[in-house]
């Protein structure tokens, strides 16, 4: 028999097209893990070294907008729904579900691991203390006028904002893509 000219998808065209969607594809989670470890790591050890080298409630001046103060947060993120220990967690695993569908869609694989992984490392890290512990978590970073912090949720909101940022410029993309097209007759 010969060959009618078809591709397969285990020839010509259709065979890069499924190599570069699965490199995309590993690309994007190899990201995302890497990310999300680094960014779980960074927040464990930094709250070990706080509560090693900073007595509970004590402030260290590191400049004149900048202080290390430990404390201990029964709330969400700056302190949020303090004493809702229950709710907090329940939260968490929806967000964490929600942000795994986030990256699973997104075609971006660049944003997708490193916004998802940020947010999913920072979760899973406050999450391990308050679960592994008395329901706290240790926030030891403090900018005046603003509510103690921890390194797990600086890369909850900067991946948060990542995300949004992304999906605000995919939609200003699609809107302007749309504005371009000719009106049909």
């Amino acid at each position: 028999m010969t060959n009618t000219g078809r591709l397969s998808k285990k020839d010509g065209a259709g065979s890069s097209t499924v190599r570069s969607s699965r490199g995309r594809l590993l690309l994007k989670w190899s990201i995302f893990g890497v990310t999300a470890g680094i960014c779980l790591a960074v927040d464990l050890v930094t709250k070990h070294l706080a509560e090693q080298r900073i007595a509970l409630d004590e402030t260290i001046r590191v400049c004149s907008f900048f202080y290390l103060d430990r404390t201990a947060n029964d709330g969400a993120a700056f302190g949020l729904l303090g004493g809702k220990t229950t709710f907090i967690i329940v939260a968490n695993f929806v967000a964490l579900a929600v942000v795994g569908f986030y990256v699973l869609m997104e075609r971006r694989a660049w944003l997708a691991g490193l916004a998802g992984g940020a947010v999913v490392g920072g979760s899973v890290g406050n999450l391990i203390q308050r679960l592994s512990g008395d329901g706290h978590v240790t926030d030891f970073m403090k900018f005046p006028h603003w509510p103690n912090f921890n390194m797990a949720d600086v890369f909850i909101d900067a991946g948060i904002a990542a995300i949004v940022i992304g999906l605000v410029w995919e939609a200003v993309r699609l809107y302007r893509a749309g504005r371009r097209k000719p009106a049909s007759s």
